[in-house]
């Protein structure tokens, strides 16, 4: 590893949508998305997230500040760092990855070392990432009968008490499907976070299963 590149902020979702630009910024490789809990009751959300990076030290440092300038926008901004020639046992560490295996996504490997480039077909995909489970699945509920989307991967954190909804379709779709699931989950708790990537890196792509269930 030449250079490894490390994004902290606060949400599974802007952590997704970061990994994304700084994907589209450089020639990197996502290689682990990590997580933590805050330390303060009144973080911008209740998990932190880590996006971890790896390529040569320019274009690790060029995906860095890019990602990074989108959450300092976002307010959920903590730190970033850039490791260049990562001792053996800190690449290890880089390597590991926190991400729930749901039944949407068990081919997952447990980590991207060599792993090969995605072959999956490349489509919108919709975040929504809500406080307490009754009112996530009312927001899936809303968002699936909205538009033609399909869920590809449901992250649960904190017992259930954070949960995220990842949905994927036309760009139009996900963004109706998305809006109106984020009015429907508020009704009965609080979305921390929401976000459409239309054309996702296949660096991201790699992490879901576009194959998934229907």
């Amino acid at each position: 590893m030449k250079a490894l590149g490390m994004i902290e902020v606060f949400s599974f979702t802007t952590a997704v949508y970061v990994a994304d630009i700084a994907a589209k910024a450089a020639d990197v490789k996502v290689i682990a998305f990590d997580r933590n809990r805050p330390k303060a009751a009144d973080a911008p959300a209740p998990l932190v997230m880590i996006v971890k990076i790896e390529g040569n030290v320019s274009a690790v440092r060029s995906a860095v500040e890019a990602g990074s300038e989108y959450a300092k926008q976002q307010g959920k901004f903590i730190v970033s760092h850039i490791i260049a020639n990562p001792a053996d046992t800190v690449e290890k560490m880089g390597y590991l990855m926190d991400i729930n295996k749901d039944k949407f996504n068990k081919k997952l490997p447990k980590n991207f070392i060599d792993a090969e480039e995605s072959k999956q077909k490349k489509s919108a995909i919709g975040l929504v990432e809500v406080q307490g489970l009754v009112a996530a699945i009312e927001g899936l509920d809303s968002m699936l009968k909205t538009s033609d989307v399909r869920l590809i991967h449901t992250e649960k954190r904190l017992g259930g008490r954070l949960v995220t909804f990842v949905i994927t379709g036309t760009v139009s779709a996900v963004k109706a499907a998305v809006e109106n699931g984020v009015k429907s989950a508020s009704a009965l708790g609080t979305v921390y976070g929401n976000e459409v990537i239309p054309n996702p890196h296949d660096e991201i792509i790699k992490f879901f299963d576009f194959g998934g269930e229907e």
